[in-house]
């Protein structure tokens, strides 16, 4: 009973109010947080933040010693809370830098890459302290043989520019990591702009909102100066950095232009990768059905192979995807599955011919075992 006088006489008038004040400072706090939590991550994790912290609990101290305790212990915790996750989060998705290391790093890419942005979040994504330190001491990044090699095929096969192949590497291993090089070489390819922006394929049932009107010509269309959306397009759709929200496939189907603005407009549907291989003409898994979108996660997994075949290109999957799913696909390092099958050497005399000496050699190869 005397607990219970206790609780009750500590809840008179005046300090209901002050109950009721703090309840609604919080909740002005919570909301603060929920729907602007930069100003959370600014308070605790920069030195002007810590400063407007500690100043706040000097003041509410002033007033009553009492709250300035439980609200300096409520900031400590938050401090702490803080920091914990960010170290966590940045241990297990990502490497860490040294603060010194990262500065030097801004300062020489300040002076040799002056019209250029470095995001340091994204970069200690995708390289490490040793990296950093290699980067440092030579003034470029650390890549591996292959993917040099990788990197000069790319430059000597580009159509439109034409350089010197050991300048253009030494300069783009002074801007781009391993990682980074390897996601923008493997999205020039057929695989990742089939990733980035899909493929097309027929509509079964058809499509009357984008099919032309009787009489309407067509020559551009077929020329290839106005774009035809009778096809859907089967594409990833990109979720973002998180890996809460890993990418998923989409299928666009277009419906034609609305009756107000003329805009397009299209339907959105999810797609099931186990029927990508009865979705999408030459679409074949390699170790089975898997999720191709998950090259898009914020750590990028590359354990989904896949071959696609599209017209004008090569049957064989490209050489960077080769690297990244650790497979071997090269007709020139071993037989393809295409040349496998009978070719008829009076329609195609010449992979007939190398399908011939591919075998010669394999039986060659297989005595000297």
């Amino acid at each position: 009973m005397s607990l219970i006088k206790t609780i009750k006489s500590l809840f008179n008038e005046g300090t209901k109010t002050k109950v009721i004040g703090l309840l609604t400072i919080f909740i002005l706090l919570w909301l603060v947080l929920y729907f602007i939590p930069q100003i959370f991550a600014s308070l605790f994790n920069t030195i002007l933040g810590n400063l407007i912290l500690i100043t706040i609990s000097i003041l509410v101290s002033l007033y009553d010693y009492r709250y300035g305790i439980i609200l300096s212990i409520l900031f400590i915790v938050l401090y702490r809370f803080a920091h914990l996750s960010r170290y966590t989060s940045s241990t297990k998705e990502s490497f860490t830098w040294g603060p010194d290391s990262t500065q030097d790093f801004l300062k020489i890419q300040n002076t040799i890459n002056r019209n250029t942005i470095f995001d340091t979040q994204v970069l200690q994504e995708q390289s490490s302290q040793e990296d950093l330190d290699y980067f440092l001491k030579y003034g470029m990044w650390p890549w591996s043989q292959k993917v040099q090699d990788l990197y000069k095929e790319a430059v000597s096969n580009n159509p439109y520019i034409r350089t010197s192949v050991k300048d253009s590497l030494n300069r783009a291993r002074k801007i781009y990591n391993q990682e980074g090089i390897l996601q923008i070489l493997s999205m020039q390819t057929k695989e990742g702009q089939f990733l980035l922006n899909g493929v097309q394929i027929p509509n079964n049932s058809g499509n009357p909102d984008e099919d032309l009107p009787s009489g309407f010509g067509d020559f551009g269309y077929k020329s290839g100066l106005i774009g035809h959306l009778n096809k859907d397009v089967v594409k990833c759709k990109i979720q973002g950095r998180s890996t809460d929200n890993p990418s998923t496939l989409e299928r666009i189907t277009y419906t034609g232009k609305d009756g107000i603005f003329g805009q397009q407009t299209k339907k959105i549907t999810e797609v099931d990768y186990n029927d990508l291989e009865n979705t999408i003409p030459g679409f074949q898994f390699i170790n089975g059905p898997c999720n191709p979108c998950v090259a898009f996660n914020s750590t990028p997994d590359y354990s989904c192979p896949f071959k696609l075949q599209v017209k004008n290109k090569q049957p064989f999957i490209s050489s960077v995807w080769q690297y990244l799913w650790s497979i071997n696909d090269n007709p020139l390092m071993s037989q393809p599955s295409f040349l496998k099958s009978y070719i008829n050497p009076n329609e195609f005399p010449l992979l007939s011919e190398l399908q011939t000496e591919l075998n010669k050699e394999t039986k060659y190869q297989n005595k000297t075992l």
